[in-house]
């Protein structure tokens, strides 16, 4: 049976794309080899600048990071740094990494995520780019090489013009989207899905009932995997650490619930940002 093409639109330097990793999750884990996820990197800053030049402050960035923090549990800094980064450099990395080694190519943007936003590392420093390539396995030279890949960059700029070209049926839920140099692109974590002839659209940062929907509407004979009935089985499957809120997504569970599962099975746990990430002891 063909696989449903799902296109999402994202950037390692925006936290909802961060917290939108638990609808990732839940996707792999239900759908499996059913569903071929291309993610596509928006670019949301070319060139770091000041909060005061894109009409924010420090406190505003602040209270939005403790919002979504409150509200799905991610471990997620709420300290501003004294920037917003540019997240090009970032976004290429990941570009080439799909390109060139695609099957790291969903570590490496975890990576560059979970150093963002549980740790605060800064995007636009080239140090912190090395750091996740290393965590993903990616040499310091083979990361760098893919920077300066012309091959590489027609690609991220291809990615950024199909970003900021949303489907008419995107543009009928204008409010879903941002805009971008006057016109409107998709928000992070919006999604297109795909088989055949058949499409649904998915604007915004949305639950994953709504993927859920979409899938069932292009592949209603695709089986969907029930829930995991242990933490064992998530983190077995899982081929990185995932977020408390990972685990409590895919098993249906409370944070608190995921939490005392996760010790009784013995998993390891490194906190980070107010939570942390759980693997295999």
């Amino acid at each position: 049976m063909e696989s449903v093409s799902i296109t999402i639109y994202t950037d390692p330097g925006c936290p909802f794309g961060f917290n939108a990793q638990r609808q990732e999750a839940q996707l792999l884990w239900h759908y499996g080899v059913g569903v071929n996820i291309t993610r596509r990197m928006i670019v949301l800053r070319e060139k770091s600048s000041t909060f005061e030049d894109c009409g924010l402050t420090r406190e505003m960035v602040g209270a939005n990071c403790e919002r979504l923090r409150s509200r799905y549990g991610m471990p997620m800094v709420t300290e501003p740094r004294d920037r917003l980064a540019a997240t090009r450099n970032a976004c290429k990395a990941y570009v080439g990494a799909r390109i060139h080694s695609p099957g790291r190519a969903q570590l490496l943007l975890r990576c560059l995520r979970r150093r963002a936003w549980s740790d605060g590392q800064p995007l636009d420093e080239l140090d912190t780019l090395r750091a996740a390539g290393a965590d993903a396995g990616i040499a310091v030279d083979t990361l760098e090489a893919w920077l300066a890949d012309e091959e590489v960059e027609t690609a991220l700029r291809d990615d950024m013009a199909a970003t900021r070209s949303p489907r008419q049926e995107a543009l009928a839920l204008g409010h879903k989207l941002s805009r971008s140099n006057g016109g409107l692109r998709y928000s992070t974590a919006s999604a297109v899905f795909e088989r055949g002839n058949q499409r649904v659209v998915v604007p915004g940062f949305q639950p994953f009932a709504v993927h859920e929907v979409a899938v069932a509407n292009v592949a209603p004979e695709l089986e969907r995997r029930p829930p995991p009935e242990a933490v064992h089985e998530v983190l077995a499957w899982a081929p990185y650490p995932l977020a408390t809120a990972e685990v409590a997504e895919l098993r249906g569970v409370s944070l608190d619930q995921a939490r005392e599962e996760l010790h009784q099975a013995n998993a390891k746990f490194t906190a980070a940002a107010g939570d942390g990430y759980w693997s295999r002891s």
